[in-house]
């Protein structure tokens, strides 16, 4: 009967067998690499977007409690004063030149009630400055357990069309403030931030979060590639309401080039 004789060694079987747990390794490791790549593609724009505005540094401390009972401050500029402090903004996202002419400086006092910052998927020269939409109520809608009792609200983007809203509506209909009152005292800010302190800032806001900004409303004008001129201006007014062209601020939307922003008792510039 013929044997069969094998001349393999257990050195030769251990060493092929860690020849294969390498290899398959290496595969698992290349598998890594790609899906890895694979991750940071598709999710390019909110990384680049958190490692731009992830940290935001307070620049003071003040323990004044904010006081959200009193209306906005509004201080108009004349025309010579628009003209001198007409200035061309760079968009933190692309690089855009947009020309932005101050209306009046600004402070704003509100009980947060809703916010919205997709911007990643820009859809117009607006989306490249208003990066930031903050919906705020003051008066006797400027505190939580008010506003919460009698109020609900989200604020909202179309990406499609670029267009934002802010959607509130009463509770109950025995709500102790009248419509007229309740439409005067929450805004529907669109906001520009001054620098990416002041954007990595507003990113910290949360619903019920008392917040004071302070800066300017602006008009904004963009001339596009093909020599196009774009404007768009900001509400002046608390009672502006109507359709989306209505208003001077195409339905009572405020635009604020934000230079200060104050969150509890931290303010950043």
């Amino acid at each position: 009967m013929e044997q069969v004789f094998s001349y393999t060694t257990t050195a030769q079987i251990d060493a092929r067998l860690y020849r294969d747990i390498l290899e398959h390794e290496d595969k698992i490791e290349k598998i890594c690499i790609i899906v890895f790549l694979i991750l940071i593609f598709l999710f390019r724009g909110w990384i680049g977007y958190w490692l731009k505005f992830g940290m935001a540094i307070p620049s003071k401390v003040d323990n004044a409690p904010i006081n959200t009972s009193i209306d906005p401050i509004q201080i108009d500029y004349t025309i010579d004063e628009q003209k001198k402090k007409t200035f061309i903004y760079t968009s933190l996202i692309n690089g855009h030149k947009i020309k932005v002419i101050p209306q009046a400086h600004y402070n704003l006092a509100g009980l947060t009630v809703a916010y919205n910052y997709t911007f990643i998927f820009i859809s117009g020269f607006f989306d490249s400055a208003a990066l930031y939409d903050l919906g705020s109520a003051w008066g006797k809608l400027g505190e939580k357990e008010f506003y919460d009792k009698y109020f609900k609200s989200y604020s909202a983007k179309t990406e499609a069309t670029g267009s934002r809203i802010l959607w509130t509506e009463f509770k109950v209909r025995n709500a102790p403030v009248t419509k007229d009152y309740a439409t005067s005292h929450w805004a529907h800010s669109h906001l520009v931030p001054a620098n990416r302190n002041i954007m990595a800032a507003l990113l910290k806001i949360r619903k019920w979060d008392k917040v004071q900004l302070e800066g300017e409303l602006i008009d904004m004008e963009y001339k596009t590639p093909k020599g196009r001129l774009l404007e768009y201006k900001t509400s002046l007014s608390r009672t502006d309401s109507g359709g989306a062209y209505a208003g001077r601020g195409y339905g009572s939307c405020e635009t604020i080039y934000v230079t200060r922003v104050k969150i509890g008792n931290l303010i950043y510039e």
